[in-house]
């Protein structure tokens, strides 16, 4: 995913689904999340504006059997 383009952030709250739009060289990527608990997005630029996935960690499944998904920008 490194360098994949992020294009959109789609949160449905009642159904509690996340929708990541991304670009990629053969085209249009959607990640979805079903069943989110939690959702963090800072959007800070500590390295200046960008769009670009930069890494991913994860996903890791945490010992409370909750799955967990970072992607830095």
């Amino acid at each position: 995913m490194h360098d994949w383009t992020l294009v959109s952030i789609l949160v449905e709250w009642e159904k509690a689904l996340i929708e990541i739009k991304f670009l990629n060289a053969a085209g249009e990527v959607l990640l979805t999340a079903n069943g989110f608990t939690n959702i963090h997005i800072p959007k800070s630029n500590d390295w200046g504006p960008s769009v670009s996935v930069n890494k991913v960690i994860g996903p890791v499944i945490l010992t409370n059997g909750i799955m967990r998904l970072e992607i830095h920008i």
